[in-house]
């Protein structure tokens, strides 16, 4: 019988121990778990962000390059076509076209042609020569692109 009684009690002490480790989760283990969920998903948001801000800076500075590029080229395509060139205080003219800077906006007679310039420098260096220059306004890392070119006057 006294065996027996011990073989009960330490059935009773294993039967013990096993509803105890099958019980759950700790508080402290939560806080754990809970506080590396967090740390990942910080470090997952600022890597997203970090891409979109690169994708929003490198749209930026395409832009400034491309409004650049159609001025120029329409300053160009003008140029090549005309024989009649002359130089204002405010405007340059290419034949019957007018060229002038507002506000950051280089305008043609007075539609928009590109929007984000900060300087539109023109000079007849010489009868037949005629100097432009064109530049954007800084973006956010105050980088600032330019375009400049010299034009030979058809006589």
């Amino acid at each position: 019988m006294k065996v027996n009684i011990v073989y009960k009690c330490n059935k009773l002490l294993l039967l013990n121990r096993s509803l105890k480790s099958n019980k759950g989760i700790t508080l402290a283990e939560l806080i754990i778990f809970t506080c590396l969920i967090f740390v990942i998903l910080t470090l997952a948001y600022s890597i997203y962000l970090f891409g979109i801000q690169g994708y929003i800076n490198n749209v930026s500075s395409i832009e400034n390059q491309s409004n650049l590029r159609i001025a120029m080229e329409h300053i160009t395509y003008h140029i090549r076509r005309s024989k009649k060139v002359s130089v204002r205080e405010h405007s340059l003219l290419i034949g019957d076209e007018s060229y002038s800077l507002s506000n950051n906006i280089l305008m043609n007679k007075n539609n928009q042609l590109a929007m984000g310039i900060s300087e539109f420098f023109y000079d007849k260096v010489s009868p037949s020569l005629i100097y432009v220059r064109i530049s954007s306004i800084p973006d956010e890392k105050q980088q600032k692109f330019s375009l400049e070119a010299y034009f030979y006057i058809k006589n």
